[in-house]
């Protein structure tokens, strides 16, 4: 979910300590002293510590609590604890609060874009659509000059026709949010399935190497056709020259590691250990995880029948699977033992 809790205007802009503190001296307050000031500052020092339980929870148990302006308030806080819902994934709960804020009587660019966002991802895309749909009409009246809004939402409504398999409408919105600055390996994905869907690999294909052609500087579209060539064709050797590219314009360590990839796909393991080295490098250097790097290392020395040095980094990418995510720890484990297996048939 994209950050547009932004109802309200006063947020907080202090170092964690200072927050818990601010906390803390709210947290002393008899009841009777709190005011919609008050919560909001309280809510908004719980999500700057990432606890959106407690600020559910603070705004929640203020609603119809106002001393004035009871409705106004109202609406706020429904907004506000049915976001939260909707940035821990709880959908259903999210559209409960939403719809109570419109049922007060929001009606705003905001309110619909977050109902649409949220009814599509409970799978109800026709609804979803229709919600957002409005929203394209009522920014143009509240904040025509607000790019990044209308970039979410004609990616949002062309999200919901892809999910509902109309490829051409899809296309036609991911090209406005396209056109209007989206420039990322979201869009460019979702343009490349849709258009593969309705036009075929080779037609979409040939959009992109267009698309490079004009856009030459263009570091996520570089990346992005290397993506293609690998993964859809197969074709290691122009993915290794798109990524090297990518890397050239934007010295982004992920190009340069896929880059390695490429290179090991083709068979010319000495360049890939070379290249996936300098990715490793550029990933210590920026605090990132290197078991990526480290998998394909110890590949590629094995394949150089390089015993001592694939288990080397057999060993330094089996410490990274604490930094696994949980939904790919047993595949990554089965990696593991593969590589484990190859090794000792050196």
């Amino acid at each position: 979910m994209a950050n547009r809790s932004n109802y309200y205007p006063r947020t907080l802009r202090l170092q964690s300590w200072e927050v818990q503190k601010v906390v803390r001296e709210i947290k002393k307050l008899p009841e009777d002293k709190l005011d919609i000031e008050l919560i909001n500052v309280l809510g908004r020092s719980y999500m700057n510590l990432g606890d959106y339980e407690n600020a559910f929870d603070t705004y929640l148990s203020f609603i119809g609590k106002a001393k004035e302006d009871v409705k106004d308030v109202d609406i706020w806080l429904y907004s506000e604890c049915g976001w939260l819902c909707n940035e821990v994934g709880d959908y259903e709960q999210g559209l409960k609060y939403l719809l109570e804020a419109e049922k007060l009587g929001r009606d705003d660019e905001w309110l619909n874009t977050e109902i649409g966002q949220c009814l599509g991802r409970l799978e109800r895309a026709e609804e979803g659509l229709e919600k957002l749909k409005k929203s394209l009409k009522l920014i143009e009246v509240e904040a025509p000059e607000n790019i990044q809004e209308k970039i979410f939402i004609n990616s949002e409504i062309g999200y919901l026709y892809g999910f509902l398999e109309n490829s051409e409408e899809a296309l036609k919105y991911f090209y406005i949010a396209k056109d209007l600055g989206r420039n990322d390996d979201w869009i460019y994905m979702h343009i490349w399935f849709n258009l593969e869907k309705s036009k075929g690999k080779e037609e979409a294909l040939k959009y992109f190497e267009n698309e490079v052609k004009v856009n030459d500087k263009n570091t996520t579209i570089w990346a992005s056709l290397g993506q293609i060539y690998m993964n859809f064709f197969q074709d290691y050797d122009k993915a290794e020259k798109a990524f090297k590219k990518a890397f050239g314009l934007s010295g982004d360590g992920l190009n340069l590691y896929n880059r390695g990839i490429a290179l090991r796909l083709l068979g010319k393991y000495e360049e890939a250990v070379e290249v996936l080295l300098q990715s490793r490098k550029i990933s210590v250097q920026e605090g990132d995880v290197t078991d990526g790097e480290d998998l394909d290392l110890a590949r590629c020395y094995i394949a150089l029948k390089d015993k001592k040095n694939a288990e080397k980094y057999l060993d330094l990418a089996r410490e990274g699977l604490e930094n696994v995510p949980e939904e790919h720890a047993d595949e990554f484990e089965a990696t593991l033992e593969e590589i484990e297996d190859l090794i000792e048939k050196l």
